[in-house]
């Protein structure tokens, strides 16, 4: 499972943020995943409550997760449509000419904390 090295991740940059703006505990970390990654939230969620407690000022903190789904851009006829399963394939001309446009995203979006 990689949910585990990703949520250390988040842990890394959030801290990094933390201490750059002088933030003494952190409240909310909000993700956006999109769809593509495939990842469980239940696991993401589990890493979380462990991993918070390593880390100064988190251990309150709360894990935030918005999905998003996949959408994908065909070239051929310049739709943009919504997939279910991972076939990219334009459902409206067939074409296997098609680019991800969303859903493929992992970031933070937001971080809420107490200054000093």
């Amino acid at each position: 499972m990689h949910e585990g090295s990703i949520v250390k991740s988040l842990f890394d940059i959030a801290n990094k943020i933390k201490e750059d703006e002088n933030l003494v505990e952190i409240h909310k970390i909000k993700v956006i995943v999109g769809k593509f990654h495939q990842i469980v939230d239940e696991v993401m969620f589990m890493y979380f409550d462990l991993m918070k407690k390593e880390y100064k000022g988190f251990e309150n903190a709360e894990l935030i997760m918005e999905e998003r789904d996949v959408k994908i851009k065909c070239k051929k006829c310049n739709q943009t449509l919504l997939i279910e399963e991972p076939i990219f394939i334009c459902p409206n001309c067939e074409s296997f000419d098609t680019e991800i446009v969303e859903g493929d995203e992992l970031h933070i979006a937001t971080i809420e904390g107490e200054k000093n």
